[in-house]
């Protein structure tokens, strides 16, 4: 039985070490940090096989000046973390083309289709039920301009057979009249699903993970060497020996890997959110994306959870409330806010690799060490898909689906 560590408890990990368990493999997870506690704890908890549309799309190209110059809530940015990462940024910039966007969507949408089902099954396998709704993705337009302009992605929606309704402003206010704004149209991702806490998904997966004999090591890796075709493994005092190593460290993943010689293209977009009661009990079943707002917003009963739009900024800079307090303002005149509920704003890295696309597949200059990170903001709906198509190629299988838009080989690392 092969003897593998999977560093990182994310969801992208915990699902990893779902899926080698059960063909039978003997998985250690090792992270620092309690599973799921980190940025899989601040997701806007979708599940879906419809986000197809990379950041780094043309239309980015027509709205930089605007987002370079212009303050908005969708968007801000660490002019001197951008000047650290500027060779990073302008490579970013050269994926924002038709071709890429094209041959991105089709590759997310045959990964999703699979996830989706994939964690159909984990929700039954770990009684998770109650803490799924559905539909659970909705996309709001307050404009015509707006919804117009959404039109690209449509093209593309259609081209990859994505199901979703489009609803006018009578069948907004009939379907969601918790919303106090009128809304010109709406797209409903009929296929999705909304977990109501995704830190509880992450623990009811972790816990499944550990009843079928999974084990967890709760410190930091501080070093990683591959000796006589083995991997030893440092944890503060302790020595472990593997045979195969995964990493799914998500924005962390860089710093590990330079280690070994890896120079990741990856960055990170920092999000935050804070969580408040309302006033009276809403019954809107989907997350919600306010498109012109660049927010997005989902309720619980008497809870809602608002979530920021992109921060590019230092992994380790000082807390800025700013977006997240303007998302906060816009939200208060859409639904009946009361009190916060948070002490403190959450806030979270998500891992961006240079072309948007995350990094699952065997290491190009390591035996048996494997990589899973660089999900984005599609971290949940990609997670148990990925585990799927990655102990494939642990086990030397064919892939159900093309791997190469993910392949680590694919850069010069």
């Amino acid at each position: 039985m092969k003897n593998i560590l999977i560093i990182g408890s994310g969801i992208v990990g915990i699902c990893t070490g779902i899926e080698l368990i059960r063909r039978g493999y003997s998985v250690t997870l090792m992270d620092p940090n309690q599973p799921g506690s980190q940025t899989s704890y601040g997701n806007a908890g979708v599940i879906t096989d419809s986000s197809l549309i990379v950041i780094n799309n043309p239309q980015l190209r027509k709205s930089l000046f605007s987002l370079v110059f212009k303050k908005q809530t969708s968007f801000r940015y660490s002019i001197l973390f951008v000047l650290s990462r500027l060779y990073w940024v302008i490579n970013f910039l050269t994926f924002s083309n038709q071709k890429h966007m094209e041959t991105s969507a089709k590759a997310l949408r045959e990964l999703q289709v699979i996830s989706l089902s994939c964690h159909k099954k984990l929700i039954q396998l770990t009684a998770s039920e109650k803490n799924i709704v559905a539909p659970g993705w909705l996309k709001l337009f307050k404009t015509k301009e707006s919804f117009n302009k959404y039109s690209i992605e449509l093209n593309v929606l259609n081209n990859n057979k994505v199901d979703y309704s489009i609803l006018n402003s009578h069948e907004i206010n009939k379907s969601f009249p918790d919303l106090k704004e009128d809304f010109f149209k709406a797209v409903l991702f009929t296929n999705s699903l909304r977990v109501k806490s995704p830190l509880k998904l992450s623990e009811s997966y972790f816990n499944y993970f550990i009843q079928n004999k999974g084990k967890f090591i709760n410190n930091p890796c501080t070093e990683l060497k591959f000796n006589d075709g083995q991997w030893t493994v440092y944890s503060n005092d302790n020595i472990y020996n593997f045979e195969d190593v995964i990493i799914s460290t998500g924005p962390w993943s860089k710093k590990l890997l330079s280690n070994l010689g890896y120079n990741i293209p990856l960055a990170w977009e920092r999000g935050y959110h804070h969580q408040y009661s309302t006033k009276t009990k809403l019954s809107i079943n989907p997350a919600i994306h306010d498109v012109e707002g660049g927010f997005v917003y989902s309720s619980n009963g008497n809870e809602v959870r608002i979530t920021s739009g992109v921060e590019l900024n230092f992994l380790n800079a000082k807390e800025n409330e700013k977006q997240i307090n303007e998302s906060i303002k816009k939200v208060h005149k859409i639904i009946p806010l009361d009190k916060k509920i948070t002490d403190k704003v959450w806030l979270g890295s998500r891992p961006t690799i240079v072309d948007s696309m995350p990094m699952i597949g065997k290491a190009t200059k390591h035996k048996n060490l494997w990589f899973n990170f660089g999900h984005n903001h599609i971290g949940l709906s990609t997670s148990a898909g990925s585990a799927k198509i990655l102990a494939d190629m642990i086990e030397n299988k064919k892939s159900l689906i093309n791997i190469k838009a993910f392949s680590p080989s694919r850069f010069s690392l």
